[in-house]
């Protein structure tokens, strides 16, 4: 459901661009410096586009997945000059993707799983995994906390998610701090991240 974002785009981007990358994701720092130089990234949801620019910074090949024609505008505008390929698509199938024939050695869902229907969620994997290389790793953060009623959300749990991930060929990599309280002040929210690697 893309509604919300397209009509407030603006006000979104403003907010996800008002949190840097290394606070949001500073559990993954470690394993991203791993990837060394020029790794194949894959932001799916990219929202203001903060991540994909922020890979792209790095030295990474960098493709963003946006469905939100708002937040995707907000995106190019915001970071107009960084090597970043910004891709109309969408979970579960993300067809324009995989039409594009790359191999990911990173995927990330920030944000994006509690989206994703629950009777898409085996098949959203599944698309997932197939874009990963071998030993390509991908990380999802979760939303745990009420949903907000102005955007569409269901609920989500890790212990599905590894299930998911197991039935396709992933297998979790346990980080050394996994949650953190919410990075916009909402003291009803805090978040999970999770990352598998495609054996």
């Amino acid at each position: 459901m893309t509604n919300p974002y397209n009509h407030n785009a603006a006000h979104y981007a403003q907010r996800y661009e008002s949190v840097a990358f290394e606070d949001v994701h500073g559990q993954l720092l470690d394993f991203i410096a791993r990837l060394g130089n020029s790794a194949f990234v894959l932001d799916v949801g990219s929202g203001s586009g903060r991540d994909a620019a922020w890979f792209a910074a790095q030295g990474h090949e960098v493709v963003a997945v946006e469905p939100s024609h708002g937040m995707r505008t907000e995106a190019i505008k915001r970071h107009a000059d960084t090597a970043v390929q910004w891709v109309d698509d969408s979970l579960p199938a993300l067809a324009a993707t995989h039409r594009l024939g790359i191999s990911f050695d990173l995927i990330l869902l920030s944000a994006v799983w509690m989206h994703v229907r629950p009777t898409d969620r085996a098949r959203a994997m599944r698309k997932l995994a197939t874009l990963l290389n071998p030993g390509g790793r991908m990380a999802i953060t979760l939303r745990l906390g009420p949903p907000d009623p102005q955007r569409q959300m269901y609920d989500v749990s890790e212990h599905e998610l590894d299930i998911l991930a197991r039935e396709h060929g992933l297998k979790k990599i346990e980080l050394a701090t996994a949650s953190s309280a919410d990075k916009l002040g909402r003291d009803d929210i805090s978040w999970l991240t999770v990352l598998y690697e495609l054996t």
